[in-house]
């Protein structure tokens, strides 16, 4: 069977893909910093399916030397073989640029963006030596442009985003495939408080799409792929003096 571990699984994106995968058949190594609420998710998709394997494990993807060795460990405890590894766990936080902001933006750069980083890493591994793997990294549509009141966020997207880019180049002669996801709104409590929503999606049907476009193993796609794939195409092109105007409104 295949074994999959997903961080930030105990709510939002993560535990909505952990239900998805587990109707797929796939054996589960689930984390997240809140481990009561993993051990309710793991009761509810064993009452759906004793047959799985689930394992959780308590994790804070800012603590490397904990990643470097938790992953290593659930992914033994799942018999030792690693075939997709999604590094979901994140914050949002809308705050400005100024001193008052910055210990939250640095949190959310800790936590996106240098945590899934530590996670890359551990994942890549254990790939290495299997010669075969996914790799999947959860970023935005946030990333395209830096969104006012939201630039630490943005730029942690940003950064995933680029960072998988390199990943894929240099994993691809391991027979490792990297996948990025960029999902608009998809309705879970990281974007609840937002006043507007546009084109959201519910955590189960953003779930499957999700997982359609892993099993498919695609480099990078925005979910849904329509309409954001075209407003993503526009926001990374439009010329600077618009988007100002736009973004400022």
């Amino acid at each position: 069977m295949n074994n999959i571990v997903i961080t930030g699984a105990s709510s939002g994106i993560g535990r909505s893909l952990a239900f998805e995968f587990a109707r797929r058949g796939y054996n589960l190594g689930l984390t997240a910093r809140r481990i009561d609420l993993l051990e309710g998710l793991k009761q509810e998709i064993l009452g759906q399916n004793q047959n799985l394997r689930v394992e959780n494990r308590m994790l804070d993807v800012t603590d490397y030397d904990q990643v470097f060795s938790t992953i290593p460990e659930l992914v033994s405890s799942l018999g030792g073989t690693l075939s997709i590894f999604i590094a979901n766990a994140g914050i949002a936080g809308t705050k400005n640029t100024s001193v008052s902001g910055f210990q939250i933006n640095k949190k959310i750069i800790d936590v996106n963006l240098i945590g899934a980083m530590a996670c890359f890493s551990s994942a890549a591994d254990i790939m290495k030596k299997q010669k075969s793997g996914q790799i999947v990294g959860i970023s935005s549509v946030a990333g395209f442009r830096g969104l006012p009141g939201s630039a630490a966020y943005s730029s942690s997207k940003a950064g995933l985003t680029v960072y998988m880019e390199a990943m894929r180049s240099e994993l691809k002669k391991f027979n490792i495939t990297v996948t990025t996801i960029q999902p608009g709104f998809i309705d879970t409590p990281i974007n609840q408080d937002k006043k507007s929503r546009p084109f959201v999606v519910n955590p189960s049907r953003g779930g499957t799409l999700i997982a359609n476009l892993i099993e498919k193993k695609v480099s990078v796609s925005t979910v849904p792929r329509f309409p954001w794939g075209i407003i993503g195409f526009i926001m990374r092109n439009i010329p600077d003096f618009i988007w100002q105007r736009l973004s400022s409104i």
